[in-house]
């Protein structure tokens, strides 16, 4: 039996922030202190705990409801019913289950539910050593072109563009007229998007290498819809969208009573639905389709003489129909219908989840973060994937390419997977370490980029042989916590309470893998020491392996998403971050506050420049210590920004807001460098564009692409530090946005 006493002191108090909560354990007289201690031992049992977890959950008219579930670690009972059993991993923690929730007739909700193990928990048990080695994974090499195929390119105030999924892509070199690839054409995914690999280098940056070719009727006729240029660097992360334009379209879009749309695209559930839309005439003879509608419920279809109404189908639900008579086509040409609703279908609504041991209360319900700016940008996959999402079965091959696992079954589930003492043991860290090697540690809130309590770690053995480590813990309630919220925070961690995952990276030579060259991997490890293929950084959904890291590590050889067919290299072209004390929050206590831990962060950055980094990271580095200095010069201002005149824009919005992963991209991304904030579309990805053709669903509000770092940028509008107004008018100096910095 657990002690009684122990289960009461799990009171769990949440506040909204980047991880949708912070949970803090409270001493069952109320008080809020954090304090984890107790004068009563429990009764440690000898296996991990069961909770029973329960959804309640209702529909607006009654449906039958479906329930699915998924733990990111432990096992959880995936049954049709609103109540399961989910035995939680072995080790103290933070662990999540989550509920998927379908009507039947369009409508999906997801949710989730946190248990920490901290109090209630089994100790941890440490597997036996297994070695693990990387498969011969392919150098990649030669170019690639990643964009998407729009539809609703023109003048006309459109709140959007119809983002086309299932159109067969391919690409011409119009100097060879060899076509790209050489086999069958591709077919663009759920969000529009296609990739062209294996394109040939140009010497000539200037000259219009490609043609992009479309088809919208399964390849038996094909349009010119684009065209690009690859130049002679090794890979090209090129991201702009191919209009189809000759074939006149009609465009619209469909949403649920409530918003959101019909289906869902789900990576963590393994979840791709859609509505689908057909064109008829007035004697009901389809004319075309049907056509998936897009991740954001876009629709197209080509514009008949005898068309009459579109119909579109939605799971189980009365398909709903749109009226062709009497719509006018605008002066492009195309004929726009707006925003469409299935009356009365809603998604089920999820009150609240509970989790309970030997029913005592002992879990804590998650809905979404609300409350902050980021609200006006609901796209649950819109922070942390810029450059791309991944899937489970893509985050299983990259760790099968990089030796985290032996293999991946169909759906993605490891077979065989790297425990993290297991790496531990293979980079020479911690307990393993070669004895007189010197490994660093600070502990910190990382309080800019996403708000967690972070205990970092990193050796070096050498140039090319470093590795480091991240525990992440809660943080602070607030994104403008006080200074007891802080230490409480940080006392936590350093307690070894509250860890939610911790993140590993290392830059070595792995024997036969990359053509023995150096390269970068991270991996993912749970509270229990297990692999993840996944982790949740902004309370909205589940984002998986390699994309979660590249979205701030960069990858330039990584584009989109890593390969779900096994032919992706290990080295995905990311890197170490740099360690940027204006970015963190400290303790005031004895040893962790800034001061005692300079000299530790001095030596962790030195560790990066070990590590392969970037040009513009080893810029950044030897600036915050000129002359071998320790403490990191906080007003550092990068060279090409000396005469500029807009020193506040750098240390205000840069530094704060994008230095830390930009640094780590591709150098026409490196803000450091005063030309590169000239590119056009920054004020497009941070303050967004206008309507018609300048609008860009994909780019408009992106960045800050972290959901913290965002929310701090525009929670100063309106301030006397309006951080949205000085960005605004540093941008128009120099690129005249089309609108001023605005959230709507």
């Amino acid at each position: 039996m657990y002690n009684k006493y122990a289960l009461q002191k799990v009171a769990l108090f949440a506040i909204t922030t980047v991880l949708g909560v912070t949970l803090m354990l409270t001493g069952c007289g109320g008080g809020s202190s954090g304090n984890t201690t107790s004068n009563t031992v429990p009764v440690i049992p000898s296996q991990p705990p069961t909770v029973s977890v329960h959804v309640e959950v209702t529909d607006t008219r009654g449906l039958p409801l479906t329930f699915e579930w998924r733990a990111t670690d432990g096992s959880i009972e995936n049954i049709n019913n609103s109540t399961t059993n989910w035995t939680l991993p072995r080790g103290p923690g933070i662990h999540f289950a989550y509920v998927l929730v379908s009507n039947g007739q369009g409508g999906y909700t997801e949710r989730r539910i946190a248990v920490i193990t901290d109090r209630i928990g089994v100790p941890k048990v440490v597997p036996a050593a297994q070695s693990y080695a990387a498969p011969a994974a392919p150098v990649l090499t030669g170019n690639y072109f990643r964009s998407y195929v729009t539809w609703g390119f023109g003048t006309d105030t459109l709140m959007y563009r119809a983002f086309l999924p299932d159109v067969l892509v391919s690409s011409t070199d119009i100097n060879t007229n060899l076509t790209y690839p050489s086999g069958a054409a591709l077919r663009t995914d759920i969000r529009g998007q296609y990739l062209i690999p294996g394109l040939p280098a140009s010497p000539d940056i200037f000259v219009k290498n490609f043609d992009i070719n479309c088809s919208l009727d399964s390849g038996a006729t094909s349009e010119n819809c684009g065209s690009f240029t690859v130049t002679d660097q090794a890979y090209s992360d090129y991201v702009v969208q191919s209009d189809v334009s000759t074939t006149l379209p009609i465009l619209g879009r469909f949403r649920m009573a409530d918003g959101s749309v019909c289906g869902t695209v789900n990576e963590f559930f393994s979840k791709e639905i859609t509505a689908t839309a057909s064109l008829f005439s007035a004697t009901d003879v389809k004319l075309a389709g049907p056509v998936r509608l897009s991740v954001e419920g876009d629709f197209a279809l080509p514009q008949m003489s005898n068309a009459d109404y579109i119909q579109i189908n939605c799971e189980a639900a009365n398909p709903a129909k749109i009226s062709l008579v009497g719509r006018v086509a605008n002066a492009d040409g195309m004929i726009n219908l707006g925003l469409n609703t299935l009356a009365g279908i809603n998604a089920p609504v999820i009150s609240t989840m509970t989790a309970s041991l030997n029913g005592t209360v002992t879990g804590l319900f998650l809905p979404p973060p609300s409350g902050f700016p980021s609200d006006k940008i609901p796209d649950v996959e819109r922070f942390l994937t810029y450059q791309g999402i991944d899937t489970r079965r893509s985050a299983c091959q990259y760790y099968k390419a990089i030796g985290a696992v032996k293999d991946c079954d169909a759906q993605g589930n490891f077979i065989g997977a790297m425990n993290v003492e297991d790496w531990k043991r293979t980079v020479k860290i911690g307990d393993f370490a070669v004895t007189g090697t010197p490994e660093y540690s600070a502990t910190y809130i990382n309080q800019v980029d996403l708000n967690l309590t972070r205990n970092h770690h990193s050796i070096s053995y050498g140039a090319d042989n470093t590795s480091a480590y991240v525990c992440n813990h809660l943080g602070p309630p607030t994104l403008n916590s006080t200074q007891d919220e802080i230490n409480t925070a940080i006392d936590n961690a350093v307690a070894g309470n509250h860890l939610v995952a911790c993140v590993m990276m290392d830059h070595q030579v792995t024997p036969g893998v990359n053509g023995n060259q150096p390269f970068t991997r991270f991996l993912i490890f749970g509270p229990s020491g297990e692999l993840l293929p996944s982790v949740n950084l902004d309370g909205r959904r589940e984002k998986f392996m390699p994309g979660v890291c590249v979205a701030c590590h960069g990858g330039t050889k990584y584009a989109g998403h890593f390969p779900e067919d096994g032919s992706g290299g290990a080295d995905i072209g990311g890197h170490f971050l740099p360690y940027d004390v204006g970015n963190f929050a400290f303790s005031n206590k004895l040893g962790l506050t800034q001061t005692a831990q300079e000299e530790a962060i001095y030596n962790l950055n030195q560790n990066v420049l070990k590590a392969g980094p970037t040009a513009a990271t080893q810029a950044l580095i030897a600036g915050w210590y000129p002359g071998g200095v320790k403490t990191q010069n906080q007003n550092y201002l990068p060279s090409s920004w000396l005469g500029q005149g807009h020193d506040a824009v750098y240390h205000k919005v840069f530094a704060h807001s994008c230095r830390t992963c930009h640094v780590n991209l591709a150098e026409r991304f490196n803000f450091d460098d005063y030309k590169n904030t000239l590119f056009t579309r920054l004020a497009t990805t941070v303050c967004a564009g206008g309507s018609g053709s300048s609008y860009d669903q994909k780019r408009n509000y992106s960045m800050p692409n972290s959901l913290v770092t965002f929310n701090r940028f525009w929670n100063t509008q309106g301030s006397a530090d309006d951080l949205t107004v000085l960005f605004s008018d540093f941008m128009f100096n120099n690129n005249s946005p089309v609108v001023p910095c605005a959230l709507h």
